[in-house]
């Protein structure tokens, strides 16, 4: 229950004023499934699958890299060997620099709590036109949107897809606009080994310096295996691309408990565990050396109707085992899915099914959290309100997780107590008016009492949200690129046939 002497994450001193407290402190406790015993066990069970079972790989480039450095290759099939595994993960890194364009949203993956955009919606939603096939516009709204959060570090990313773009295009306007928008860290998305080639491109055009992408890490990418134990072409071009040129891969299956992977929650993690050891060991063969966060986004099927589950407690087990075992074990940073649910509304069932896994994901240790903001529908749709109201659940499971409580002189309050005395009131004493501000500060949530909140219109949470995403939309800057930038990245996309 003890951590002496832990600074404070500056998210958690946003959350109570923005003022550090010189104090020792005392926080809640991280959470523990597993003993060093059995990450040991889990470890070496999904070694055995990769040399008794092995992994497809969808790739020639993959394959006879692997039969090179002395792996057993069967058709498509790679047979992993223990030697080669813990080669790869020695050369991991334990940290990583995720550069900004703007260095004051630079961030170090392995040190402090970082929040990830979402992605992989297909639909938009919001309180005015409800749900329908995103666009464009709602893509670059989304982008804004990150940029002026205070929680989200990590932007860029597929929030929601663009219905109204060629699929051709997609990849080069919505990179387009994510530069255009935001000046933080950048998420991509998988799209080819071609496709990603020319994202990079463009972060080099607006960064502008020479050799930028050998010198640092800008850019990120989840890469989803095909459960249980295949390995996309798609996804391996795209590895390849990046890894080539150092960028930073986020090994995320996605496998589905009862569906493609076992349905015990240890043989879940094993076969989650062996497909993320088989994608580092090809990443270190292409480049020793190049960042990889462990970043598992499984969970499990409701097997009433075998559909994937977000919001089942289930995956937070399995989730906690792989942070477990990722930083205890593998001393590598740590990324999980962990602000999805199942609801297809902003109500009730979203609110706790969101809570429990941003909070489950925070108290396990996560160094990254991801599809943080507004997700709704297992991943299928993301909601303009939902990504304000998420902002501050997480602000207050980071709040809960590393806030700290300080057992000095001063906070026992003795002289206090004693000074106000029996029936007395705290309210306009000096010590409450000099730390008002230590508690913490809401965003969306209303605190007022009933008759407040009757003569303010009778407003539930999605229609303040609705209010203040607007607002925030209606604030944001038309573009941070520089007319240079602009002009070379428009050049670029008409020589690439936009």
């Amino acid at each position: 229950m003890l951590n002496s002497n832990k600074p404070l994450s500056g998210k958690v001193l946003a959350a109570i004023g923005g003022e550090a407290l010189a104090v020792t402190t005392r926080n809640i406790s991280g959470l523990k499934i597993l003993t060093r015993e059995d990450l040991e066990r889990i470890h070496e069970a999904s070694v055995r699958v990769l040399e008794e079972t092995g992994m497809v790989f969808q790739s020639r480039r993959a394959l006879d890299l692997f039969a090179r450095h002395g792996a057993k290759v069967s058709d498509n099939t790679v047979y992993l060997n223990k030697k080669l595994i813990e080669e790869a993960l020695g050369q991991c890194p334990a940290n990583i620099k995720w550069r900004a364009r703007n260095s004051k949203h630079s961030v170090e993956i392995g040190q402090g709590l970082h929040v990830q955009a979402g992605g992989g919606s297909v639909y938009i939603e919001d309180l005015v036109q409800g749900r329908r096939p995103g666009k464009l516009e709602d893509f670059a709204n989304i982008q804004k949107l990150y940029q002026s959060s205070q929680v989200i570090d990590i932007a860029g990313f597929t929030p929601v897809d663009t219905a109204d773009v060629k699929p051709e295009h997609k990849h080069l306007l919505m990179q387009y606009e994510i530069l255009k928008h935001t000046d933080k860290p950048v998420h991509g998305h998988v799209c080819g080994g071609r496709q990603a080639d020319q994202m990079l491109d463009m972060i080099e055009i607006v960064f502008g310096e020479e050799d930028l992408l050998k010198k640092h890490h800008v850019m990120g990418l989840s890469i989803n295996t095909i459960s249980p134990l295949l390995f996309g072409e798609e996804q391996l071009e795209t590895l390849f691309a990046y890894v080539n040129r150092s960028q930073i891969i986020i090994a995320a299956p996605m496998a589905i408990g009862g569906v493609s992977a076992p349905l015990s929650h240890v043989g879940m993690t094993v076969l989650v565990n062996a497909e993320i050891l088989a994608m580092i060991t090809l990443i270190q063969l292409i480049n020793p050396g190049n960042p990889v966060i462990i970043g598992p986004s499984s969970s499990f099927a409701d097997l009433r109707t075998g559909a994937y589950s977000a919001g089942i407690p289930d995956g937070m087990l399995h989730l906690i085992t792989q942070i477990q075992l990722s930083k205890e074990f593998y001393n590598i940073p740590t990324r999980v899915l962990s602000g999805a649910c199942d609801s297809k509304v902003t109500d009730a069932q979203a609110g706790f099914e969101t809570m429990q896994n941003l909070m489950l994901s925070i108290l396990g240790g996560a160094d990254l959290i991801a599809h943080a903001c507004g997700v709704l529908d297992g991943l299928m749709t993301i909601s303009y309100e939902k990504i304000l109201i998420d902002e501050e659940l997480i602000r207050r499971a980071i709040y809960l997780k590393e806030r700290p409580v300080s057992v000095t002189d001063e906070a026992l309050s003795i002289d206090i107590i004693k000074e106000v005395g029996p029936g007395g009131s705290y309210l306009m004493h000096e010590s409450v008016f000099n730390n008002c501000r230590d508690l913490f500060q809401f965003d969306v949530s209303d605190t007022g009492n009933y008759a407040e909140w009757k003569r303010a219109g009778s407003r539930d949470i999605v229609q303040r949200a609705n209010e203040l995403y607007l607002e925030r939309l209606a604030a944001a800057p038309e573009s941070l690129l520089a007319p240079e930038h602009e002009q070379a990245l428009t050049a670029y996309l008409e020589k690439a046939k936009i």
